[in-house]
């Protein structure tokens, strides 16, 4: 028992460092990418341009789909091939039932206290069904990336040419997740000063109520398209302030005060940052999300097992969703593959150290004749 209490020790201590310096920090590096100048046109400034700009502006934006409470829906916003942007996704209802985008940690925040509010202009391209799902913006006004945000309903257009969605500020509550902060007043200008990200979400849940969180009722799941043309703010003031300055992401360098080397001296840290690009495939969320898919396809009876279930994301997501051509959707399906085995093949050893650690440890309490451990 002595043997496997060390052994597990060992084991949780590794894991916490894996988890300290393999997770991606809070401010998102953007390499390569410029930053973005505010333009206005008439009471309105956008500030993400995604119809004249979209490879530059979408790079500026990372998703938070229901993963995070163990759902599998999943969504990514694109530069499309005949110009704009376009959030394109599934979501699924199993685990969770959202999909998220939201912008990356900005450098410094925005002063929008000179308006009155933010628009959307944006247009649901895949079906007509805006009335079946719940849409809702964000602003955060912390520079906190925690579930504390200012949150308002919007609806998209349907089909292109619609007139952007205005949100005025006071439409904002405080919310914790999908809950209403009670008591908090809600949004104003003056509390605008310092916005520090802006997030969109397509959810089965509505918008948080006193004591309760309705859900949407008849909501599709399933694949959407929403066509961005652009997010900003809005206002009389437009004409006369100064537009807000150039948007981009912070970004981290090699010797910046987290980084591996600087923190944990020369021979660790170049260990770590060896380790780094394989923890991130062993633990890589995308896979477990990949995984948990093909899983919930054979629970349903959309696929008879794991290879069945990879077909069909072939033909329905890469295909389908994402609007890939056959060789496209191929080479991103072995890609996709090599990930998957090359996790497996890593973890293994991994594995195999599990397996030994709670089989003595089964063992053990066989022999003591205790109530015999779960199987893992």
């Amino acid at each position: 028992m002595a043997l496997f209490i060390s052994s597990f020790a060992v084991l949780a201590q590794a894991l916490c460092l894996t988890n300290a310096f393999f997770v991606p920090a809070t401010r998102v590096a953007r390499r390569g990418i410029k930053p973005l100048r505010a333009a206005a046109t008439g009471d309105e400034v956008a500030l993400f341009p995604f119809a004249s700009e979209p490879e530059t502006t979408a790079a500026l934006w990372e998703r938070i789909d229901d993963v995070v409470m163990g759902g599998v829906s999943s969504s990514k916003i694109v530069a499309t091939e005949g110009g704009g942007a376009e959030w394109r996704g599934i979501v699924r209802t199993d685990g969770g039932g959202f999909c998220g985008t939201r912008t990356a940690t900005l450098e410094e925040p925005l002063d929008l206290s000179a308006y009155d509010g933010i628009y959307i202009d944006a247009a649901l391209v895949s079906d007509e069904d805006v009335a079946r799902r719940a849409w809702k913006c964000t602003i955060r006004t912390g520079a906190s990336r925690g579930e504390v945000v200012h949150s308002a309903e919007w609806t998209p257009s349907v089909g292109e040419g619609g007139a952007p969605c205005r949100v005025p500020f006071e439409d904002f509550k405080l919310v914790r997740g999908p809950r209403l902060v009670e008591g908090a007043p809600p949004l104003n200008a003056s509390a605008c000063e310092k916005v520090y990200g802006f997030g969109l979400t397509l959810s089965k849940f509505g918008a948080a109520r006193p004591g309760a969180t309705p859900v949407v009722e008849n909501f599709r799941d399933g694949p959407f398209a929403v066509k961005l043309n652009g997010v900003g703010c809005y206002g009389a003031a437009a004409a006369v302030a100064a537009a807000p300055k150039r948007l981009a992401v912070g970004g981290s360098k090699p010797n910046s005060p987290g980084s591996p080397i600087k923190t944990n001296g020369i021979i660790l840290g170049v260990a770590l940052a060896l380790l780094r690009p394989i923890a991130s495939l062993v633990f890589s969320e995308e896979g477990r999300r990949r995984a948990q898919a093909r899983k919930q396809l054979v629970q349903g009876g959309k696929a008879k097992n794991g290879w069945a279930a990879r077909r069909y994301g072939q033909r329905v997501i890469k295909s389908g969703v994402k609007g890939l051509g056959p060789v496209a959707a191929a080479a991103e399906g072995l890609r996709e593959f090599a990930k998957d085995s090359a996790a497996y093949l890593l973890s293994l050893p991994l594995r195999l150290m599990f397996r030994g650690i709670f089989g003595l440890a089964r063992l053990i309490r066989k022999l003591q004749g205790k109530k015999p451990m779960p199987a893992l």
